[in-house]
């Protein structure tokens, strides 16, 4: 016999689990959520967390505000332990972007956001191991720091089931099924699973389920790496997250006395891969380059201590802009997928966002038009009007 629910939710990660959290608490009936393997598998568990405001439109600037706000108080809002730890986002370009990065400070300041250019002397005040180069300028964002991933993950779940949604893990859904051109449930490894409303937070494998009813997302799985080091037992206080320009990457502290490195130079389309089967250890040579980036911003880091790394994965959509749409062609189908690597700073947002439109018909809080499907076939990308694209 078929399960049948009121919602439907796929994928039980960061996104997957903060919708089941706000779609229960509206008491809509029966929420339900399927993981084919455990919670933050995939995408999530890897991730850096990373949360910062720095952004070059207003529409992902205000998502990461209002994301950063409920993390800040996650365990009042949310519930279980704290998550989030503040020590500022330094972001370095070089001095020739000078009149951009100005010009994007001005955008996020005028939102409320705390951010500032700093010279190399009070960048040393913040962190006293950073380097800065006379071509060089930096801003800081003093509200930004990281989240600890798994636990958030774990707690929106559990949030989720005290407001009565039910969360199944083990079920992998193999394909959407259609009445006509409604939504009528997915075929799962236990049998079908009825529903009249479908959401779709699978990350890298949402264009394979969207295939099954011959629809077409622009979202691709691609493996991006992560680097890990030990900082050397004299390297002091902790730093900050940076965002280097110049170097290509972006690092943040992490526990143990640990560095978390990757790239932010947007290689990973040039990596797209099967989400089931791919490689999921770092590359020794780009472990290699990684060091000496790292190094250069961080002289104390020449001597930090490999700890290895590991391949990860991004949901990547043309424009590195996530799709928070309805499915189109199919009535009560929904998704919330392609974040390009953004998610987790925006995923209490894209939880209340998913919810009015799901629940209310159209989402209240923010505009999220810029974010449909649409966009694509329109060729109404969503435009970083900073150099760095990356930031979105």
């Amino acid at each position: 016999m078929a399960v049948s629910c009121d919602v439907l939710i796929v994928g039980g990660g960061v996104i997957g689990t903060s919708l089941a959290f706000f779609l229960a608490q509206r008491r809509v009936g029966r929420v339900m959520l399927l993981e084919k393997s455990y919670l933050g598998a995939g995408a999530s568990g890897k991730s850096g967390a990373i949360i910062r405001q720095h952004y070059s439109n207003r529409l992902t600037a205000a998502m990461a505000q209002k994301g950063l706000r409920v993390f800040e108080h996650f365990d009042e809002i949310v519930g279980g332990p704290p998550v989030f730890t503040r020590c500022g986002l330094v972001l370095i370009v070089n001095d020739r972007h000078r009149a951009a990065l100005e010009a994007n400070i001005a955008m996020q300041r005028e939102l409320g956001i705390d951010v500032r250019l700093v010279s190399a002397q009070v960048l040393a005040d913040i962190d006293p191991n950073a380097r800065l180069a006379e071509d060089e300028i930096a801003a800081f964002e003093a509200e930004a720091g990281y989240v600890e991933a798994v636990q958030a993950v774990a707690s929106f779940a559990e949030a989720a089931r005290r407001e009565g949604a039910d969360l199944r893990l083990g079920v992998e859904v193999k394909s959407l099924v259609l009445e006509g051109q409604r939504i009528a449930g997915v075929e799962t490894n236990e049998g079908r699973y009825e529903t009249r409303t479908l959401v779709l937070a699978t990350g890298p494998w949402a264009a394979q389920l969207t295939r099954t009813v011959r629809l077409s997302l622009p979202v691709e799985a691609c493996r991006t790496q992560v680097a890990l080091f030990r900082r050397p037992p004299d390297f002091g206080r902790r730093g900050a997250v940076y965002a280097d320009f110049v170097q290509g990457i972006y690092f943040k502290p992490t526990h143990g006395e640990m560095i978390h490195a990757g790239s932010i130079a947007g290689e990973e389309t040039k990596a797209p891969v099967d989400p089931d089967h791919y490689n999921e250890a770092a590359d020794g040579d780009w472990l290699v380059t990684m060091r000496q980036r790292l190094g250069r911003r961080y002289p104390a880091m020449y001597r930090g201590y490999g700890r290895g790394g590991f391949g990860a994965l991004y949901a990547i959509t043309p424009d590195w802009h996530p799709i928070l749409d309805r499915l189109p062609g199919i009535e009560g189908a929904f998704c919330a997928v392609g974040f390009s690597g953004h998610g987790f700073k925006m995923a209490p947002v894209v939880g209340q966002l998913m919810t009015e439109l799901i629940v209310d018909g159209q989402a209240t809080t923010l505009d999220i038009g810029p974010l449909r499907l649409a966009r694509f076939e329109e060729r109404d990308l969503i435009q970083t009007p900073y150099s760095y694209g990356v930031m979105g």
